[in-house]
């Protein structure tokens, strides 16, 4: 009977030493794929990271580029201004000649009222109102060529206000209004969705998104990372409507509330104080259009006027432009 015991008792023990084998067996396996799939993870999270370390650096360039058309406008245009300079002091070199030439005239008349020569005096009559008309036209070929400063300098102003707008965006991370993406793919357990559009389509880092589908916001988005051509977006913890989901084409569209334009308003007093450069005190009998919109120092003042004949306004003054335009977020307060 002994024997027949330790064989049943040995029979339970070799069961129960198959039946945790097994079961070892299968853990191993599983933490095996489990560590297959960490690896992956890893190797994707240092391909993302080689991404935006690229993408980086193409802003950098683009930032540098940007600058370096900034500088050759600010040039274009203080060569403009003095230009015009010269050709406003020009005419009013032309403007004096005319008025000795309608003097000139004017003696002239009178000396014909007293007698004397007249064939000589009509002759001479001839010679000055011809003399006038030459200096007629040169006043204005001189005006035209004013009008075609001012519309250069207007031009470039154009353009200077345009990449001002542009570095403006970036720096505060605000799309445009009329922006529109799609969802190219959702991260659930991540928490964040990549976009088919890049800071080449107006996409930047730190701006404030919006999914919907048809008029119904699905979910909010902060854009995390751009590059050229995509961009990654972190859904914002509590912005998807209970029951809501996200699908790949999902519309993305900008937000009605821009968090860095808020930011903007409340630090847009400041701002202005510190940006604003002092304009230097002009003489009193400087024509209108000597001021240089980019601070440079002034020419020479021309001959008295009691004003700028063609009302032009100054050039606005160029902001400084010491921040950075791709995006970055301001300091937290």
């Amino acid at each position: 009977m002994a024997w027949k015991l330790l064989s049943v008792l040995s029979a339970v023990c070799l069961g129960a030493a198959c039946y945790f084998a097994n079961a070892n067996k299968q853990r191993t396996a599983q933490e095996k794929i489990r560590l297959e799939a960490a690896q992956a993870n890893l190797k994707s999270a240092q391909d993302r990271k080689t991404e935006g370390e690229a993408a980086a650096k193409a802003k950098e360039e683009q930032h540098t580029a940007l600058q370096k058309d900034r500088d050759n406008a600010k040039e274009e245009v203080v060569k403009l201004a003095t230009d015009a300079q010269e050709k406003e002091a020009t005419l009013v070199v032309v403007k004096g000649n005319l008025e000795q030439v309608t003097r000139q005239v004017t003696e002239v008349r009178k000396q014909i009222d007293d007698a004397g020569d007249i064939e000589n005096l009509v002759a001479q009559i001839e010679k000055l109102k011809k003399d006038q008309t030459d200096a007629e036209g040169a006043v204005a070929n001189q005006n035209q060529r004013l009008a075609s400063v001012k519309e250069s300098i207007t031009s470039l102003s154009g353009q200077i206000n345009n990449l001002r707008e542009a570095e403006a965006q970036g720096r505060r991370g605000i799309v445009a209004v009329d922006f529109s993406a799609r969802v190219a793919e959702y991260f659930p357990e991540w928490g964040f969705a990549i976009l088919n559009k890049g800071n080449s389509q107006g996409v930047f880092a730190n701006a404030d998104l919006e999914i919907k589908r048809g008029q119904d916001v699905v979910a909010k988005l902060k854009v995390r990372s751009v590059e050229q051509h995509n961009s990654i977006a972190d859904i914002i913890p509590g912005s998807i409507p209970e029951g809501g989901f996200i699908l790949t084409g999902d519309t993305v569209v900008a937000a009605l509330k821009q968090t860095a334009a808020d930011e903007k308003k409340t630090s847009a007093p400041a701002d202005k104080a510190s940006d604003t450069p002092v304009a230097p005190e002009a003489p009193a009998a400087a024509p209108a259009m000597s001021s240089d919109p980019f601070g440079a120092p002034a020419a020479p003042a021309a001959p008295a006027m009691s004003s700028d004949p063609f009302g032009a306004p100054p050039a606005p003054a160029a902001p400084a432009m010491n921040s950075d335009p791709f995006g970055a977020p301001p300091p937290a307060n």
